[in-house]
């Protein structure tokens, strides 16, 4: 019996921490962060709209034509394909070491407020990013 609390206990602690709520809205309502232009070959994250959470850390820059570039500080940066689906978008790239789905999701009504949910050593995530415009 002792083992079968402790079990549980464990099982209790692994599900999904930190999940925030999330509202679905229109892919227009995510056009403020996706950037009107193709990815460039090397992005200038400067001179594009990203989303960021300087903690974690990790910045995305979204753009029109389905792609999007990363930098995370701590492993890489690198490119990979976002579509609409369900009231958010999904990110996915494919890395040596692992591959990464992101979803980017609106935490209010009118995508103001964002976050990223996603997988990482620890398990599932929700955090908050910040949305930045270009220095122009």
């Amino acid at each position: 019996m002792k083992k079968l609390i402790i079990l549980f206990i464990i099982l209790i602690g692994c599900g999904e921490k930190g999940k925030l709520d999330f509202v679905e809205l229109k892919k227009e309502d995510f056009k403020p962060i996706i950037n009107e232009a193709s990815v460039p070959v090397k992005p200038d994250l400067a001179q594009v709209k990203t989303i960021i959470n300087r903690d974690y850390p990790i910045e995305i820059a979204l753009f029109e034509d389905g792609r999007w570039y990363y930098d995370l500080p701590n492993l890489d940066d690198g490119f990979g394909t976002w579509k609409f689906k369900d009231g958010k978008l999904v990110l996915k790239a494919e890395r040596d070491l692992f591959d990464m789905e992101i979803d980017v999701l609106s935490l209010n009504g009118d995508a103001s407020k964002l976050g990223i949910h996603f997988q990482d050593r620890f398990g599932f995530r929700t955090i908050e990013v910040e949305q930045i415009a270009p220095n122009k």
